[in-house]
């Protein structure tokens, strides 16, 4: 079966990577807008008790669960406490423009509430209740912050339930940002260790970026459909370029292996589907029943979790064994082109033969190599290698015996965050369970 899709991807080469391209060229204005159609939050099961329990409050009570909270920090230590009638006229001055707006239906002020002062008496916080939900009230947070009018003597924080999930979605995007800069980088140059081919180093990250693309666009057209946790980005990232370099390495390598025999390029492409591309798809399958599985959570973050890993892990499989057999055929024996000479330090030559990391060829570096000389003494001294990659293992998994299970808030988030800062803020200054967003 995988011999003949081999055949099938060198018959029709040019119209297999013309449809991926197509693909990918519809993906991309899509896929950098799949942040907006995802949802922070979803950490916790509608069937549990705390949450129906919730829900009746608000249903019988219409307790208003959006809550922004506004933090005003005395700057000056003789402007006098929370207290006096200073700090509260400058309090009002600063709130003046929120009290009148219609997304607001009402505020909860320190003057009502004694526990919204600081333990010192120079911080005070109000409790402004939009009448959104979370996700839409994150969405004015600008407009809160051009309302909220600037005083002399105290400093302004915004935090809470709203200011956290924006702060999420945020960060989210942010590092998906940074890790794509990153990542793909580190992984052409990794490649370029192992293949020593400019050509053979890019194709797989190619394919990897090419099925992160198109399974953002997914996503995006899939949260139109359902509700879908802002994790996913991460995920899709994490996988799709993961596993889309992984895969391609395997095909890639035995491709090359397969030329270096003096198989013909059609041959090398079907025997390269057939091995390697059998060995990722089954890899794969494994990989996304094992995520199918989330799908069956009540947990929406942990649901979304599975949708889009089980997603992105089939682009990655269909991206190994479609379009990059159909890839390799078309560029045959020049796979190989744009040699890179590294260092002698990661090689050791032997007369007569090419130093390579991961040669091509079977021929006397096979058993001179590097890795071959590794697994002779794997080999030799069981023990003595076992014992130090145990311990090592056992070390680096300690730190889980005192592992804590909770519910997320603002600490998970950079130091540099609104959302972070209001929550250390009410940690440091205030009662301790008042931190809790």
């Amino acid at each position: 079966m995988f011999y003949h899709l081999g055949r099938i991807a060198t018959r029709f080469r040019w119209l297999i990577v013309g449809l991926w391209m197509v693909a990918i060229a519809v993906s991309l204005p899509f896929a950098p807008q799949a942040s907006q159609v995802l949802h922070s939050g979803g950490f916790v099961s509608p069937d549990a008790e705390s949450e129906r329990a919730l829900n009746l409050l608000v249903q019988k009570v219409h307790l208003n669960l959006t809550i922004v909270q506004v933090i005003f920090t005395s700057q000056d230590s003789n402007f006098g406490s929370a207290d006096s009638p200073q700090f509260v006229q400058e309090t009002q001055q600063a709130l003046a423009k929120v009290r009148n707006w219609s997304e607001v239906s009402g505020i909860v002020s320190f003057t009502d509430n004694p526990r919204q002062i600081s333990l010192d008496r120079h911080a005070a916080y109000v409790n402004v209740l939009f009448k959104p939900d979370p996700d839409t009230a994150a969405k004015l947070l600008p407009d809160l912050e051009k309302r909220l009018q600037a005083v002399p003597h105290l400093k302004t924080t915004i935090g809470g339930g709203p200011v956290f999930y924006e702060d999420i979605q945020a960060v989210s995007e942010r590092d998906l940002r940074r890790a794509e800069f990153l990542a793909i980088p580190f992984a052409i140059i990794a490649l370029l260790l192992v293949f020593r081919s400019v050509v053979a180093a890019i194709l797989p990250a190619l394919v990897g970026g090419g099925a992160v693309a198109v399974s953002l666009a997914l996503i995006f057209g899939l949260g139109h459909l359902t509700t879908l946790s802002i994790f996913v980005l991460n995920i899709t990232t994490l996988f799709g370029l993961g596993l889309g370099v992984d895969y391609s390495l395997f095909m890639v390598s035995r491709f090359r292996e397969e030329l270096a025999h003096g198989r013909s390029v059609e041959e090398a492409v079907a025997i390269s589907v057939a091995t390697a591309g059998r060995a990722v798809t089954f890899s794969g399958l494994t990989v996304s029943i094992g995520l199918a599985g989330l799908v069956f959570f009540r947990i929406n973050m942990l649901r979304s979790v599975g949708m889009a890993g089980v997603l992105v892990v089939i682009l990655a499989i269909l991206a190994a064994i479609t379009l990059l057999p159909a890839a390799l055929s078309i560029i045959g024996h020049r796979i190989n082109a744009f040699p890179v000479r590294l260092p002698r330090l990661w090689h050791r030559k032997v007369r007569g033969t090419t130093p390579t990391l991961f040669p091509a060829t079977p021929s006397a570096n096979d058993q001179h190599g590097f890795w071959y000389r590794l697994s002779h003494v794997v080999m030799r001294y069981p023990i003595q290698v076992f014992v130090p990659v145990f311990l090592v293992l056992v070390a680096l998994g300690l730190p889980f015996l005192s592992v804590r299970f909770s519910a997320p808030d603002a600490s998970i988030l950079p130091p540099d965050v609104p959302s972070r800062a209001a929550f250390d803020l009410l940690g440091k200054r205030f009662n301790d369970r008042e931190s809790t967003p």
